[in-house]
């Protein structure tokens, strides 16, 4: 639940002689634990229990010699290894400071590919095969759904590495990681259905027809499990469920920070070695739950950088022989698992989210004549009022499993409702910002979670918000207070919905919403996209709709 990001300027943390200069001379640890008071740090107040990192951390060492790369694919969740050879690849993966991130999406269930070291040249060239049909596979099983045109065992996509988007990996030395792009016609004709280039449609119109960019940065909340052993709960000859939890400590605990500091160095380690700022990290609400809040950058960078987070927390974790889950709700009364999106909105140097701080004042109706953000740019305002209007449709990509909408209850901070807010937390759209920091203000979009395709959540987000300045929709007034707890007339007379409570609500909300369909459509180049990714989603939620909370997290919580 992170307070707010520095967007766009004073993103950077402190030096070891800043910190010097503030009291901090003998500094040994490679991240500074806040124990007890208040520090003002990175233009925010971190309270206890929470651990942000030194931007000072020698990055890890990448060896000269890469014996191999694996490239993750772009569409519902393939991985692809490739063996690397050429020189212009060695020289992406020598040892450097930083390597630039192009988008790209992996996400569970991961599918692997090995391709000799000696086919590396010409996979970069000409790519590497892949069935269209795999776009078509269920987070459930094991086989392509037949029930859209397109779901068919002919034809083709064609993998293409990315050498700019690639990193060694650091749990795998003799392995590095690089991001491709799902081509028909390699190199420069992409596939219709990669998401990486319908997020780079979307943001080059937006940038074409209205002169704005996005600064995106992320939350990722996951638990972290037991890995279990062969018989026990959770393993794959036991008794099913779901392992026991790392701990069952509560928020922010210093206990819990403590029991698995070890496994959290290595991961904010891991990340900074991928280029990856960490604003803080910290323990979250659930047992055995944990929180880690990477910095904003430029949207497509931040997706991509999301990605190798995910794999590299996964990562981290079964080297400490844990198992780490970003299932949205796994446990059965603990807290849920979010992956919150915060993004600002940009024109040159101006952040059109910037706002005058709020007023005190009680709960006001929608329809009262008054500004309904003082401040708010009129652009900023109608972006947002896209994304309000359209949230409904747009839950079926940002919430994309049945299990999601576990977590999102009221009073969870989830964000049940279509309201939005300033710094409420059982807003889905909360309006945030660091006191005193002008260019810091954002706004945290919290129906999103873990099991989301980030690129097609980015780039539906986006549209939706492009809508809304293409009309100059306006605002309602911001809900004030927990809208669980008002009665239904009340909700009634703010114009505040009940959001879809099911994927199959999500689904239908987004097929009723023509205008928001219609503008994905063109925006991403593709009719075929969407429709695919609603088949496949449509498949889970007729799959799973009867299991009960445990039979679904054991399924799907290592797949997660």
């Amino acid at each position: 639940m992170q307070a707010s990001l520095a967007h766009k300027t004073g993103a950077g943390g402190c030096t070891t002689k800043q910190l010097a200069e503030r009291g901090w001379q003998s500094i040994e640890p490679k991240q500074v634990s806040i124990s007890s008071n208040l520090i003002r740090r990175q233009r925010c107040l971190l309270p206890t229990a929470r651990t942000v990192p030194l931007h000072s951390w020698q990055l890890l060492h990448r060896p000269d010699s890469v014996l191999g790369i694996r490239a993750y694919l772009g569409n519902v969740g393939q991985r692809l290894y490739q063996e690397m050879s050429s020189p212009e690849w060695t020289a992406v993966l020598a040892p450097s400071g930083s390597t630039p991130l192009s988008p790209q999406l992996s996400l569970p269930p991961l599918l692997t590919r090995v391709v000799p070291r000696k086919r590396l040249e010409d996979a970069a060239a000409h790519g590497v095969g892949l069935a269209f049909a795999c776009f078509w596979l269920p987070a459930w099983g094991d086989a392509c759904i037949t029930d859209d045109p397109a779901g068919v065992p002919v034809g083709e996509m064609r993998l293409v590495p990315d050498a700019t988007a690639t990193h060694t990996l650091p749990w795998m030395p003799s392995h590095a990681i690089s991001l491709v792009t799902m081509c028909k016609q390699p190199p420069d004709e992409p596939w219709g259905c990669c998401p990486r280039t319908a997020l780079r449609r979307v943001l080059g119109r937006a940038q074409e027809r209205h002169g704005l960019t996005l600064q995106l940065g992320f939350e990722l909340e996951f638990y972290l499990f037991h890995k279990p052993e062969k018989g026990e709960v959770g393993g794959s000859t036991g008794r099913g469920g779901v392992p026991p939890p790392l701990d069952g400590s509560n928020y922010c605990s210093a206990s819990a920070l403590d029991a698995a500091a070890p496994v959290l160095s290595e991961m904010v380690t891991t990340l900074a070695s991928f280029g990856i700022s960490v604003d803080q990290l910290h323990p979250e609400s659930g047992p055995g739950q944990f929180e880690i809040s990477l910095a904003h950058a430029p949207a497509a960078q931040a997706v991509d950088a999301l990605l190798f987070a995910q794999q590299a927390v996964a990562a981290v974790a079964a080297k400490h022989s844990l198992l780490a889950s970003f299932l949205p709700k796994p446990l059965a009364g603990a807290a849920a698992s979010g992956m919150h999106m915060h993004f600002s909105l940009w024109q040159g140097e101006s952040n059109l989210l910037e706002h005058d701080p709020p007023r005190p004042k009680a709960f006001v109706f929608a329809g009262v004549e008054e500004p309904s953000v003082p401040g708010l740019a009129p652009t900023g305002e109608a972006f947002l009022a896209g994304v309000l209007h359209h949230l409904p449709a747009l839950m079926a990509f940002t919430a994309p499993s049945p299990n999601s909408y576990r977590r999102l209850e009221p009073h969870a901070w989830a964000g049940a409702f279509q309201c939005y807010g300033v710094n409420n937390r059982e807003a889905p759209l909360r309006l945030c910002s660091t006191p005193g920091v002008a260019h810091s203000f954002n706004c945290e979009y919290k129906t999103m979670d873990g099991t989301a395709n980030p690129h097609l959540a980015a780039a539906a987000l986006i549209v939706a918000g492009l809508r809304g300045i293409e009309q100059s929709m306006k605002l309602p007034q911001p809900c004030t207070t927990d809208p669980g707890s008002l009665s239904e007339g009340a909700l009634a007379g703010a114009g505040i919905a009940r959001l879809p409570q099911t994927l199959g609500e999500a689904i239908e909300a987004f097929q009723a919403d023509e205008d928001l369909h219609a503008a994905l459509v063109d925006a991403c180049g593709s009719k075929t996209l969407p429709r695919a990714f609603m088949a496949t989603r449509r498949s889970e939620s007729q799959h799973l709709k009867d299991k009960s909370l445990e039979e679904e997290a054991a399924l799907l919580y290592a797949r997660y």
